[in-house]
């Protein structure tokens, strides 16, 4: 499983990861992490999301929409859950 992941497949992770990190920071204005926390947890979060899809999916590399959206959902979910935790 964790071996079908191909570089271009972690590429893909990071760019999503890295740009909705930097747009949801910019969203949550002054609720997030600043740059550098939400760039952080929106990488964490792509990565999340794209080994679960692994995890849970036969189909990773031959499908690149199946791969951006699983790593901008984890991307957005990760961010979102720590903003909710982080307020209580």
């Amino acid at each position: 499983m964790i071996e079908d992941l191909t570089l271009q497949t972690l590429l893909i992770y990071a760019v999503i990861g890295i740009v909705l990190g930097l747009i949801l920071g910019l969203l949550l204005k002054g609720r997030g992490f600043g740059w550098f926390g939400n760039l952080c947890l929106g990488l964490l979060g792509a990565f999340l999301g794209g080994l679960v899809l692994t995890f849970t999916s036969h189909v990773v590399d031959n499908n690149l929409i199946m791969n951006a959206g699983a790593a901008a959902a984890g991307s957005v979910l990760l961010i979102l859950l720590v903003g909710i935790l982080k307020r209580r």
